[in-house]
């Protein structure tokens, strides 16, 4: 049942559904639609599901016999292995075979996996079957949540590459005026004016010469720091705590700081329910003061 909502997924129609009992060596029988330039044309696929994942073992041309067989009597034009393993050697080596009367297609545990993680859709599908497992990878590999009508880009200060693909990365530098303020004895009010993300290496290179001649560089930031969402909290803090101490930043610094704590927030943060959706347009909709 899986391998047909697998391939209804990626684009096949499902002639032969699964059953129980004999099945002539077929688990599946999927038509492939192929769009040619003045004309459309079917194919028509044997698919052969094979489950060794809790054994670990290889599909033998043991458990792949007849091959030709099948596909004859079932009048397809080629196979599918859908395999939660891989084919060994031997399977491969016939598979490979040269002047084979059919077409060959196999879908292994890295491919079908490939697949479901790269789309949406799949995700929803790897759920309905694998929950204990997707919800492990996506608590390792989590997405950013959609607040947002569009997806928000972070350009390198230098070179413009959105640095948020394909994963955060990058610098976040901040530079201070070398003409600090001094309040009283020992204490003094840093006047940050530079804030800006970058690409490591020579974005960043470029960037430390046009600011060094009359500026000092305090640090720097990875920039995938701050997706982790208590890192992130401390730096949202930290910039409060440097506004109530008196640290002046530029109109500059300060707009730059506010726009990477709004972009990253989507890191960080959970998707809105539908509920908390309506309530914020009708906080939006209530005028300031009210």
């Amino acid at each position: 049942m899986f391998a047909r909502e697998f391939l209804q997924l990626v684009g096949f129609k499902i002639l032969k559904e699964p059953n129980r009992g004999a099945d002539a060596g077929s688990d599946l029988i999927a038509e492939e639609c192929c769009n040619g330039i003045v004309s459309v044309s079917q194919r028509k696929w044997l698919v052969s599901c094979k489950h060794k994942a809790h054994s670990g073992k290889s599909v033998s041309p043991q458990d792949e016999s007849d091959i030709a067989d099948r596909v004859n009597t079932h009048n397809c034009d080629g196979f599918i292995g859908f395999y939660s393993t891989i084919p060994s050697s031997g399977l491969a080596a016939k598979f490979n075979a040269k002047g084979l009367p059919y077409e060959v297609h196999i879908y292994d545990q890295e491919k079908i996996e490939g697949a479901l993680l790269t789309n949406p859709k799949g995700r929803s599908l790897a759920k309905r079957f694998f929950p204990n497992s997707i919800n492990h990878y996506e608590r390792e590999h989590p997405l950013p949540a959609e607040i947002f009508s569009e997806p928000l880009e972070l350009p390198c200060a230098w070179c413009g590459k959105n640095l948020l693909e394909p994963t955060p990365q990058g610098l976040v530098v901040l530079w201070s005026t070398s003409n600090t303020k001094v309040t009283a004895p020992s204490v003094t009010v840093n006047h940050y004016i530079h804030l800006y993300c970058c690409c490591r290496g020579d974005c960043d290179l470029h960037l430390k010469a046009k600011y060094s001649n009359k500026d000092r560089r305090n640090g720097w930031y990875d920039l995938s720091d701050f997706t982790i969402p208590t890192y992130y909290m401390d730096m949202a803090i930290g910039l409060a705590t440097d506004l109530h101490k008196g640290r002046v930043y530029s109109d500059e610094a300060y707009n730059n700081y506010k726009q990477l704590l709004v972009i990253l927030f989507s890191h960080v943060s959970r998707n809105l329910t539908k509920k908390e959706k309506q309530r914020l347009s009708l906080l939006d909709s209530i005028p300031p003061g009210l």
